[in-house]
């Protein structure tokens, strides 16, 4: 059950926008898990007995859950974040149980020598389909690029599949180096590693490559050493000849020397060709994808600000992403990564030095030490005879402490670390073959006493994971009927959001399921606010009932998860929609709202961005330049706030400083078509026509049915007694639709009677002028689509 568990998290997915893809593989990975430990405790108290490898490291697989557990209880994050997060997340206590429930039964249960093959005929199998589908990924992506992407995979994400081809190749050279493979199996092994190579070159890690290569150099030299001398002995005539026998010291099998010295040939390449060589060979087939995390600086940064004030039990599992918002770097705010909120560090194991703290960082050393001083001195001194269970140790010591090391150098998905907790526990089990063969048992149908604790813990371990099961069922059906819901309210079927809403809450409330909600209202609101077929009556009572409804989910987002600055951000939104129809507390209460917000994301630029607006919808325009300069500080190339910033100075009368603004932003979004045209505007109401000509000839090669940039236009033409070029732009307006044809009808004929129809009694000096055109662009004012 085990085995086909760790297969199926590998190979299952529902190809399903409604149907989370991770989450799926975690809910498999738990539900199997629950169903294996439930068939083990009902063997054991059938058999009545219990037995154990060396007990040592299987104790050590309980450290880090017991760290995860302390630092839920006592952190201050919150139970219910800690012990699952939103869909039980790698860096919570749920997961972490996971792994090592999923560790101690492999160890326990995999005893005999069929069910260590077994194990590596089906992951051969399963990796097998999964290179196979990963070609035929890559070639549909070639024959049906808008369809397929060659990243697409069943595992995770692209690196994670790397990550599993990389544990493959690693795993099969020790194959063909330690087992007697018959030719089939030697065949089909070849011909998986050379898939899987093709896939790690597109996936083109480093890390990777680097794992693979020591890998292949440890067994290439393990190989040299083992082939002994073949030189003929009349060779040493008369010389003094040192020799150390050995078992193999006249071996002179060459088995196993062609796979690592091939191996390690090719990732040397791609190490040293991988910006060059190994980029093109992505490009070639469409395989660009990000990897994108904190560095080692931010990493630690984040890290010794949480432990200034959080430092035995950190800031709680799953927190990571809070401590980045709080404590990231505001020179971050220049890169494109500016808006991306990190919800881990640069790897696992320190993402979880941060979040567990100081008995996080104990137990992960604690774990980790031991497990290498044992596996190191078990393979030297006590490594099994037989030859396969010799492999078996080898390769599951050599396959976990690949998973490890990408533990700590970058965040795998839950499928890679599943797959390397199995390998740690197989390891454990093999330890009983080692050395003299110990392990332990007790026999407690034979002992009333022992036997009734036994009995006793094993029964309440059942039915707790009876209770499991459950939990994790009705979480993955509330996270599916969230994921219904924002597809529907992206169709924008209100109804049917809210309906699936009402399921997702039913099944596992959650912030982010009463976030949405609260969207669902605004949506609503809107809705009501523009629909004239409804009564007065009807139209206010509907709008007051999706407010309340709006206020109420916001806010219990807010309690559920008050350290969640986007749960504020909401709250806020719904208050502000309300701010112009001047509802007594509204006001008060976003402003309220989005400080909380800028209290927990200090350095995220969009939120005195959101106060600005607020500012702006209640008349106070000396406090929203103020927010925005504040924006603008955190962030020099924020468009957005500079084109708002020198709107307020129009209206204040400020034409040199709003010009300056626009152009700033010109600066920053040289083909925004939005500022291409306020900069315009501005250019020509302070006469400079030429500048404003430019301007807007840019806004319209940006978008050729921007109405209201070409009139524009038109009226720097006609300044300049250009009217040829003036007439030119009205006829293009005129022919995006019939309204913008009667429009500009009397100031064509002005134009063909060689007049300007653009006096400066008409014209605005800043501003958008109310010329009567409809544009049929997304950038213009009023707009409607040319038929």
């Amino acid at each position: 059950m085990l085995s086909l568990t760790a297969a199926a998290s590998v190979l299952v997915f529902i190809p399903s926008a409604t149907i989370p893809f991770i989450y799926s593989k975690v809910s498999l990975i738990a539900i199997g898990g629950l169903i294996s430990l439930a068939l083990f405790i009902l063997a054991r108290l059938t058999r009545g007995n219990i037995i154990v490898p060396p007990i040592a490291l299987l104790g050590a697989f309980w450290l880090v859950p017991l760290a995860y557990a302390l630092s839920t209880l006592f952190s201050g994050a919150g139970i219910r974040a800690g012990l699952v997060g939103t869909e039980l997340e790698t860096d919570t206590f749920g997961f972490m149980l996971i792994l090592a429930a999923f560790a101690t039964l492999v160890a326990l249960t995999f005893r005999r020598s069929n069910q260590y093959r077994t194990f590596f005929k089906v992951g051969s199998i399963a990796l097998g389909l999964v290179a196979i589908a990963q070609i035929i990924f890559f070639i549909l992506s070639r024959v049906a690029s808008t369809k397929f992407a060659a990243t697409a995979n069943v595992v995770g994400s692209f690196a994670d599949l790397g990550m599993l081809m990389g544990l493959y190749i690693t795993l099969s050279l020790l194959a063909m180096r330690f087992l007697t493979l018959s030719s089939r199996t030697r065949k089909f092994t070849w011909v998986l590693s050379v898939l899987g190579l093709v896939v790690l070159a597109l996936v083109n890690s480093a890390l990777i490559w680097t794992l693979v290569a020591l890998t292949a150099l440890g067994l290439f030299i393990e190989a040299i050493m083992r082939r002994g001398s073949t030189a003929a002995d009349e060779d040493f005539d008369g010389v003094s000849i040192l020799s150390v026998e050995s078992e193999s010291a006249h071996d002179s099998d060459t088995k196993g020397l062609a796979a690592p010295l091939g191996v390690l040939v090719i990732s040397l390449f791609f190490l040293i060709g991988g910006s060059t060589i190994g980029a093109s060979l992505v490009n070639a087939f469409g395989a660009n994808y990000l990897d994108v995390r904190p560095s080692w600086q931010s990493t630690f940064d984040v890290g010794s600000h949480t432990y200034a004030s959080s430092p035995l039990f950190g800031s709680g599992p799953g927190t990571f992403g809070t401590q980045w918002l709080k404590f990231r770097d505001r020179s971050l705010n220049d890169t494109v990564f500016w808006n991306v909120n990190f919800t881990s560090g640069i790897g696992l194991v320190p993402t979880s030095f941060i979040t567990t703290g100081i008995v996080g960082v104990l137990a992960w050393l604690a774990f980790l030490g031991l497990f290498l001083y044992i596996g190191i001195r078990a393979l030297l001194f006590r490594a099994p005879e037989e030859p396969f269970a010799r492999f078996v140790s080898i390769a599951t010591f050599v396959g976990a402490l690949y998973v490890f090391i990408l533990a700590i150098a970058t965040v795998p998905g839950p499928v890679v670390l599943l797959i390397g907790f199995f390998l740690a526990g197989l390891f454990v089990s093999s330890l009983r073959y080692g050395g003299s063969r110990r392990e332990w048992g007790v026999i407690f149908a034979r002992n009333p006493r022992v036997g009734f604790m036994i009995v006793f813990g094993l029964t309440l371990l059942l039915l707790a994971s009876v209770v499991a099961a459950y939990v994790v069922i009705e979480r993955y059906l509330g996270s599916v009927a969230y994921a219904d819901a924002s597809q529907a309210l992206a169709a924008g079927d209100i109804v049917g959001a809210e309906t699936a809403l009402q399921r997702s809450v039913l099944f596992a409330p959650s912030d982010r399921a009463y976030q949405l909600a609260a969207a669902a209202s605004i949506n609503q609101m809107q809705k009501i606010a523009n629909d004239s077929t409804l009564s007065p009556t009807q139209a206010q009572q509907q709008f007051q009932a999706a407010l309340s409804s709006g206020i109420q989910s916001a806010t219990q987002a807010t309690q559920l998860a008050p350290n969640n600055y986007q749960n504020w951000v909401i709250l806020g939104n719904v208050y502000q929609t309300v701010v112009p129809l001047k509802i007594a507390g509204a006001y008060e209460n976003a402003k309220t709202a989005y400080t909380q917000a800028i209290t927990l994301s200090p350095t995220d630029p969009t939120l005195p961005y959101a106060l600005a607006q607020l500012e702006i919808a209640q008349g106070n325009s000396a406090a929203a330049v103020t927010d925005l300069t504040t924006a603008i500080g955190l962030k020099r190339d924020y468009t957005q706030a500079i084109l708002l910033l020198s709107q307020l100075q129009v209206q204040q009368g400020k034409a040199a400083e709003a010009l300056q603004a626009a152009e700033a932003a010109m600066y920053f979004a040289p083909n925004d078509q939005n500022v291409l045209f306020q900069v315009g505007i501005l250019r020509l109401g302070t006469g400079n026509t030429d500048g404003a000509i430019q301007a807007l000839s840019a806004a319209v090669d940006q978008n050729k049915q921007y109405a209201n940039a070409r009139f524009f236009l038109a009226v720097a033409y006609a300044n300049k007694a250009q009217y040829s070029d003036a007439l030119a732009q009205l006829r293009a307006i005129a022919a995006l639709s019939s309204d913008n044809a009667a429009a500009v009808a009397p100031d064509i004929a002005t134009l063909v009677a060689g007049k300007n129809p653009f006096p400066p009694s008409r014209q605005g000096a800043l501003g958008i002028p109310q010329t009567g055109v409809k544009d049929t662009s997304t950038a213009g004012a009023s707009t409607k689509t040319a038929q």
